[in-house]
């Protein structure tokens, strides 16, 4: 941390690659700033400890406090350890701007309960990645309708008045992997399982839409045989996946959309045989699967910046107003395979 005596706004903007009057602009919550340039600002006020002048509307600003809350399934769920990394990285760059979190973790949880802990929770902006249901689109436009800003992560809400949704264009993470299947089918036709979680989440639903459509316009002999929901839970993973790959004949692709990894890679394993697979996301767990031959490829959504973007865009919101200039914040849809993890 760059700690130098009484701290000055040209330090700040020395710091921040600014100048002075930018400076001023951001602390003040002047309007016109670049959401980038104003990042840049707070994030190099906060590494020098910087305290505005009492006497200035700055100072009003850093005492006040800010409240997020952010719900998700939590670290049950290895995907979201890294966002959970990204979300603490981003509060602790803001500690000066007395900014708080709380966490509501899901992965458990019945809707009524989720509904129930968003509703008594009084914080001043939300990110949220839940399932896309009628009770909980009501229960986050009760939140936006106060205006409460909300912002969706990794699984988008519609029309319930959220500012916008931060991760992977989703649809489109389907269409690559269907493309990578048929790419390991040039010479025939396949029998293709999807693996998923549940379809009520908008980032499964999408990956198994954009795969489908891409399987069936590419107009060649290949099969969904089956699209299996497992909750993310290791029991119904195993036990599902197993029950397909025995029971049904020539299966030859598995598309991991999403689902309990470990548990896929033993129900895998004890067939003998070696299938043609898509996953997504990049564990330890992954990474060994396709540097060992289980996996062909996986399709990175980059959890970190999904967990990091929403609070700083959020605090943006509570400090000056100011709104993302965008609905959607895609992150990453790089295609891995054992020579570029």
């Amino acid at each position: 941390m760059i700690k130098t005596g009484r701290i000055s706004q040209q330090k700040v903007a020395d710091l921040a690659g600014v100048s002075r009057g930018t400076v001023d602009r951001v602390i003040n919550g002047k309007p016109n700033v670049k959401p980038e340039t104003r990042e840049r600002v707070l994030r190099a006020a906060a590494d020098l400890k910087y305290s505005p002048n009492a006497n200035g509307r700055a100072l009003a600003l850093c005492n006040r406090e800010y409240s997020l809350c952010a719900v998700y399934p939590g670290t049950d769920i290895p995907f979201f350890t890294d966002v959970l990394t990204g979300i603490e990285n981003a509060v602790s760059e803001l500690c000066n701007f007395n900014l708080t979190l709380e966490s509501v973790f899901t992965h458990g949880m019945d809707t009524a309960e989720v509904i129930r802990k968003i509703d008594s929770c009084s914080a001043q902006a939300f990110m949220v990645a839940l399932e896309d249901t009628p009770g909980i689109r009501a229960c986050i436009r009760r939140k936006t309708e106060r205006g409460i800003p909300v912002i969706t992560f990794n699984t988008d809400i519609r029309e319930c008045g959220r500012v916008c949704f931060v991760g992977q264009d989703l649809y489109k993470s389907g269409r690559i992997a269907a493309s990578l299947m048929l790419r390991m089918f040039r010479n025939g036709p396949a029998r293709i399982v999807v693996v998923t979680g549940n379809t009520q989440f908008q980032a499964h639903r999408a990956r198994t839409d954009g795969f489908a459509d891409a399987i069936r316009q590419a107009g060649r002999d290949f099969e969904i045989v089956e699209l299996i929901e497992t909750d993310d839970e290791q029991g119904k993973t195993y036990d599902r996946l197993s029950r397909a790959l025995r029971n049904t004949r020539g299966i030859e692709g598995i598309y991991l959309a999403s689902g309990h990894i470990e548990a896929a890679i033993r129900a895998i394993a004890e067939t003998g045989k070696k299938y043609s697979v898509v996953a997504n996301d990049l564990s330890p767990v992954i990474e060994e699967a396709l540097k060992n031959g289980t996996f062909d490829f996986t399709i990175y959504q980059d959890p970190y910046e999904q967990g990091y973007r929403p609070v700083r865009l959020l605090f943006d919101i509570l400090l000056n107003g100011q709104k993302p200039s965008g609905e959607f914040y895609f992150t990453d849809n790089s295609i891995l395979t054992d020579e570029s993890i």
